[in-house]
């Protein structure tokens, strides 16, 4: 079979829709769940320096996009970057190229480290409005008291 109901491009979340300003269409996502709540405290098995990058994502994410359910997908970031950081913080310390027992050269635990915690950390840009090019794509518009939509922003 050459595809299905789940192949092609993700279908753009109506929350990031609205924000954008592009209301046409919308019938068609009636039955969409619409998240709630806010983001707060970072989790409790935080370390300070992952509680420090979850205070700094939410300050700085796009205003209204990241709700209560979206706390482990930001959990995945602050660890994978605080990973990252000490990554870079050994490397840094050590040689990118060690020797094993026997002499032969090895690549560094660490930068094995570093590489993953960046294809994780790449993965939930998008997601989370994080990069550049996912900016670009949301336009925060003024919301009014009798906004249709404010259902979206709660």
């Amino acid at each position: 079979m050459a595809g299905n109901s789940n192949s092609g491009r993700k279908r753009k979340p109506t929350q990031l829709k609205l924000v954008e300003g592009r209301t046409y269409r919308m019938q068609e996502r009636a039955g969409e769940p619409i998240a709630t709540g806010q983001l707060g405290a970072p989790p409790s098995h935080f370390n300070q320096r992952q509680g420090e990058i979850w205070a700094h994502s939410l300050e700085h994410a796009p205003a209204g996009l990241l709700k209560s359910i979206d706390g482990a997908i930001l959990a995945s970031w602050c660890v994978a970057q605080a990973l990252h950081e000490k990554a870079v913080e050994m490397i840094n310390l050590t040689p990118a190229v060690i020797k094993s027992p026997n002499g032969t050269p090895l690549q560094s635990p660490w930068l094995a480290i570093l590489n993953k915690q960046a294809i994780i950390m790449r993965s939930l840009v998008s997601e989370l409005g994080f990069s550049p090019a996912a900016r670009a794509r949301i336009s925060i518009a003024e919301e009014e008291d009798d906004d249709p939509t404010a259902k979206y922003f709660n």
